[in-house]
């Protein structure tokens, strides 16, 4: 069985190097730019820039809300363990005198 030959879906008399891991179309080796390893063509570069500009506006809080958890629990965590040791000792110096 032969392999059939694919063309540029932008240049029909171009054949195709690769293929945009977005658009799944066909591209010559002018339109195809590979990022990070991967073939994408223009349509796939806008796409991709897209959805990186709308992933950096909702992942601000949830990355960042850990660390606000923790600034405001670690200090309160850090003063009950405290009361908590001074307690332990105290009980333990009233069990020594008697």
């Amino acid at each position: 069985m032969a392999l059939k030959k694919t063309y540029c879906v932008n240049h029909s008399d171009r054949p195709a190097v690769g293929v945009c891991v977005i658009t799944r179309q066909p591209v010559c080796e002018e339109c195809t730019t590979r990022y990070e390893g991967v073939n994408y063509s223009r349509a796939g570069l806008a796409i991709l820039k897209a959805r990186r500009a709308s992933e950096t506006g909702t992942r601000f809080w949830p990355d960042r809300v850990w660390f606000i958890v923790l600034g405001v629990l670690s200090p309160a965590f850090l003063f009950f363990l405290y009361f908590a040791l001074v307690t332990l000792a105290r009980w333990l110096m009233r069990m020594e005198a008697a």
